[in-house]
């Protein structure tokens, strides 16, 4: 496995993403935006799922982006959108051809504003045409909690307004392949969430490719602990996910 560390996507001094590429030609690059609330975490903190996805033939970029206190919403959602837009910029340079984007908990909040309000990726220069896939570990579904809390609000509120992926059902379509993981003792509510949103979106995008999958475990479970054989859940179910995307 060959590594490229702290490289400046941005900027901002927290603008940085790490390269993790396998020996080969031509691979998919997974693009992953990390947890913890938009206030904690790091892109540092992933070796073990980027070491398992390149043994699997796939490069691994994580990337960091503006948190709590300094960031507000939506400076978290530009930044992640900034570094995709890097990637594939720069991807060929090293093999890369398709890019799945992906995150857990926070990071999978980005990803699913990523997909559902196109704005933010066109805005920062990306195209859509070389992404093969959105994959949700376990995101939330209304606003999230920590802009809740910028807002001086109960952070327990159920809201859906331009902070949250469910607002734009409906609006945008579904123009790429989604997979909605969960947990069997998730978060308190996402569970559900995640089942709302993917009702929701099939109900306007009927045609799309939109799956959901729970897991056993705690909240992110399948991204933090690898199982038994050693792999990490989430991979597995990635995996499996592009595997018949690419057979359709």
């Amino acid at each position: 496995m060959r590594e490229i560390t702290d490289v400046s996507y941005g900027k901002k001094a927290c603008q940085k993403l790490d390269w993790y590429l396998p020996d080969a030609d031509e691979f998919d690059v997974i693009v992953w935006f990390h947890g913890g609330g938009m206030e904690s975490g790091s892109y540092k903190t992933h070796h073990g799922l980027a070491q398992s996805a390149v043994q699997h033939g796939y490069a691994f970029v994580s990337a960091e982006y503006s948190m709590y206190p300094e960031a507000r919403f939506p400076d978290f959602i530009m930044d992640a959108a900034q570094a995709v837009a890097y990637v594939q910029k720069h991807m060929a340079e090293y093999g890369g051809r398709r890019i799945i984007i992906t995150g857990r908990s926070a990071g999978a909040y980005l990803t699913m504003m990523l997909l559902l309000n196109p704005a933010y990726l066109r805005n920062a220069g990306a195209t859509r045409d070389n992404i093969l896939a959105f994959v949700s570990d376990s995101s939330q579904q209304t606003v999230h909690f920590n802009v809740l809390r910028e807002r001086g609000q109960d952070t327990r509120l159920e809201r859906i307004d331009e902070a949250a992926p469910l607002y734009f059902s409906g609006v945008n379509p579904v123009d790429k392949p989604l997979l909605l993981i969960s947990y069997t003792h998730d978060m308190e509510c996402r569970l559900e969430q995640t089942y709302l949103a993917a009702r929701s979106l099939k109900r306007f995008n009927p045609d799309a490719i939109i799956e959901t999958v729970v897991l056993e475990g705690k909240h992110v479970a399948g991204s933090r602990y690898p199982d038994a054989d050693g792999e990490f859940p989430y991979l597995k179910v990635l995996f499996d996910f592009v595997q018949r995307i690419d057979q359709k």
